[in-house]
């Protein structure tokens, strides 16, 4: 009986965690969503669906942004971004780093 309350106590005290975790973390895109900019960003050199998928996951992986659509036809990114976390000058520079030549930066309305 014992070793089934303990349990019951474990079960309960983890689920009340969770919910908390979550709350916060649904407070915390909040404010990063207030705080994010949209822009689209010329990028010179891509030519295939590869080189858009490797523009797609190096931008990804950057800590402060938020959403990103390449497009190989237009030759350019749209991301959203926290300029709060991460420059307008590092996402160039992570572009520029694999191989391709980011351009022009155009803000995009909110």
């Amino acid at each position: 009986m014992k070793t089934v309350f303990n349990s019951s106590l474990l079960l309960l005290f983890m689920l009340l965690m969770g919910c908390a975790e979550n709350s916060n973390k649904s407070k915390q895109t909040d404010i990063n969503q207030a705080d994010n900019v949209s822009v689209e960003i010329s990028i010179e050199g891509m030519s295939c669906m590869s080189c858009v998928a490797n523009v797609q996951k190096t931008l990804s992986d950057l800590n402060g942004i938020n959403e990103v659509k390449v497009s190989l036809e237009n030759k350019n990114a749209t991301l959203h971004y926290n300029p709060n976390i991460i420059s307008i000058d590092k996402i160039k520079q992570s572009i520029n780093e694999i191989g391709y030549n980011a351009g022009t930066v155009k803000k995009l309305s909110q």
